[in-house]
């Protein structure tokens, strides 16, 4: 069966695809004509990109020939392929097959298979967002494919750089590759790969702000013969098209729903139903809506997606408000509070990475162009050689200019060194600030709880008294309001985040002031993550004026002047 299947795309492969598509299989060196089969069909399935499943089953079964010249070489092929086929599902498996594929290739006599099994090694880091890494290979790679005249894995290279590039908000740069793998694959021919890079055209046009370039590319391209059977593909295509017509082109945000309901991709279903949430608040159906904003939350909260979670409560909040619903909206409100944090704590991750990534390219770049420096230095040296004295003379003052530049060169790379430590330190700050910021927030949230609970339970026993209630009915509901009430709810709470963040605080503190007691300790801490007097009051159920005298007190036990800030000193621990 498996043999059948293999023979079924062959024969599909060399019939659907014109003969001028042969070129990139005779880039391989060949290894025997079984070997030399299966990479020309493998070729002819990446110029029409059919879908890689379709070719594990094949992929699997591969041997090394008995007739095979070069029988290492030929395992190093099929660990390339059986990770080419994998790399999406699969990065880290990839990666351990490119590796292996690199250490049994020969570069130096398959130079062609080296570049191809190190543009698999580049895939597997762009999976699994590596981007810096990935870079490096592409880029390097793609220089390689170029000098052999394979114009059509050149493009496939400047298409994942494009993607890298938009990935870190370089857009410029990201829709230059995308462009130029555009003319390159209508070059070779490869009809289904310029289609399908329409769309990274029309989203890079749509972030430089040409929105009718952005939607012209994507006119009709959900229904090109190359790209029909790619439902996920033809769903981006219609959210795509969605968004850059301004949320009015409904009918295409419909047609991306319908597509998401037949196939198992959770972020295509949260985008689909967000798009047809927008549409309907548009519309003004708020009921509708809601409902789709409902779902989309539903699955964002089960990827623990805070971004589409945010903006799922969002467009809840608003139907909910249309429906004339506040206690519906509160909530959404509240919840919408509580995920700000997260937000912005994964946000700023983001931005730092990508600011790290962003650093790591550039000295990248830089180091590229002072390598072509110096190549461009030897040449010039080959030829002044040859020439008389004044000719040595000008290349001694044009090699002090070399070495000036050189050393500016190193000086902007330290500083890049310096600014990437920066981001890093940066980056730890802001994530203890971020856990602070949610410690503080929480805690309040559940002091305010408890103190609703206490409130309600003393109007129950004001109504017992009043007769408006019965004693049974009274017990009941006091009954299960302290099921929810604790006295210790809030410090226990508070301690166990407090401690994930500042294991040694409260130990640090004790050694260095003894004297301090619990109480006094607590105090600190809620000190430590930035609560006001009013909002430490509030936890501890006393007076402002009550934390200012404790205040005091622990001044007056650690021996603080007036010109130390409490708050300082407790940073130290």
């Amino acid at each position: 069966m498996a043999r059948m299947l293999e023979i079924m795309v062959a024969v599909i492969l060399w019939a659907v695809i014109p003969a001028r598509a042969e070129g990139s299989r005779l880039f391989w060196p060949s290894l025997g004509k079984d070997v030399e089969a299966f990479d020309s069909m493998m070729e002819r399935a990446a110029f029409v990109d059919m879908p890689k499943c379709d070719l594990k089953a094949i992929a699997a079964r591969l041997y090394v020939p008995v007739d095979t010249p070069d029988p290492r070489q030929a395992r190093a092929r099929i660990c390339f392929w059986k990770g080419w086929v994998a790399v999406k599902d699969d990065p880290l498996s990839a990666r351990r097959l490119a590796g292996e594929a690199l250490q049994l290739c020969d570069s130096a006599r398959y130079p062609y298979d080296h570049a191809r099994f190190s543009m698999l090694m580049a895939d597997s880091h762009r999976y699994n967002g590596d981007f810096a890494e990935a870079y490096f290979l592409y880029r390097d790679k793609s220089e390689i494919l170029k000098s052999f005249g394979d114009d059509f894995w050149t493009a496939k290279a400047m298409v994942c750089l494009g993607a890298i590039l938009l990935d870190l908000g370089e857009y410029p740069e990201a829709d230059m590759y995308y462009s130029r793998a555009q003319t390159l694959f209508e070059k070779t021919g490869s009809q289904a790969a310029s289609t399908k890079n329409r769309i990274n055209l029309a989203n890079t046009s749509f972030l430089l702000g040409d929105k009718q370039k952005g939607l012209s590319f994507l006119k009709d391209l959900d229904k090109n013969k190359y790209v029909a059977n790619d439902s996920i593909y033809v769903a981006n295509v219609l959210v795509s098209r969605f968004h850059i017509s301004g949320y009015t082109d409904t009918a295409a945000a419909r047609r991306a729903y319908d597509i998401s309901l037949g196939i198992s991709d959770d972020n295509l279903a949260v985008i689909s139903r967000i798009a047809l949430g927008i549409s309907a608040s548009g519309k003004g159906e708020p009921a509708e809506g809601a409902r789709y904003y409902a779902s989309a939350f539903a699955i964002a909260d089960r990827l623990n997606d805070h971004t589409r979670k945010k903006q799922a409560l969002e467009g809840l909040e608003k139907c909910y408000s249309a429906l004339g619903r506040p206690d519906s909206a509160e909530i959404c409100r509240q919840r919408i509070l509580m995920l700000n944090d997260s937000v912005y704590y994964q946000e700023s991750i983001a931005d730092l990475k990508r600011s790290e990534f962003l650093s790591t390219i550039n000295s990248y770049e830089q180091t590229l162009r002072r390598q072509e420096e110096r190549h461009r230095m030897r040449s010039a040296m080959t030829m002044s050689l040859i020439a008389f004295l004044l000719v040595v003379v000008c290349l001694s003052f044009w090699l002090l200019q070399v070495s000036r530049r050189r050393n500016a060169s190193e000086r902007r790379l330290q500083e890049e060194k310096n600014r990437r430590l920066e981001l890093l330190n940066r980056q730890y700050t802001l994530e203890i600030e971020a856990k602070e910021k949610e410690i503080a927030s929480n805690t309040m949230i559940l002091a305010q709880k408890n103190a609703r609970l206490k409130e309600l339970a003393e109007q129950i026993q004001d109504m017992e008294k009043q007769g408006e209630i019965s004693g049974n009915e009274s017990r009941i509901l006091n009954e299960r309001i302290s099921s929810e009430l604790s006295a210790d709810d809030d410090w226990k709470y508070f301690k166990l985040r407090f401690d994930k963040v500042h294991p040694v605080f409260f130990a640090s503190l004790k050694e260095s002031y003894p004297d301090l007691s619990r109480t006094e300790l607590r105090l600190c801490a809620y000190i430590r993550v930035g609560m006001s007097a009013k909002e430490i009051a509030q936890i501890m159920s006393v007076r402002p004026e009550t934390v200012n005298t404790s205040r005091y007190r622990i001044r007056r036990k650690m021996q603080l002047s007036q010109q130390e800030s409490l708050e300082a000193v407790l940073e130290n621990f």
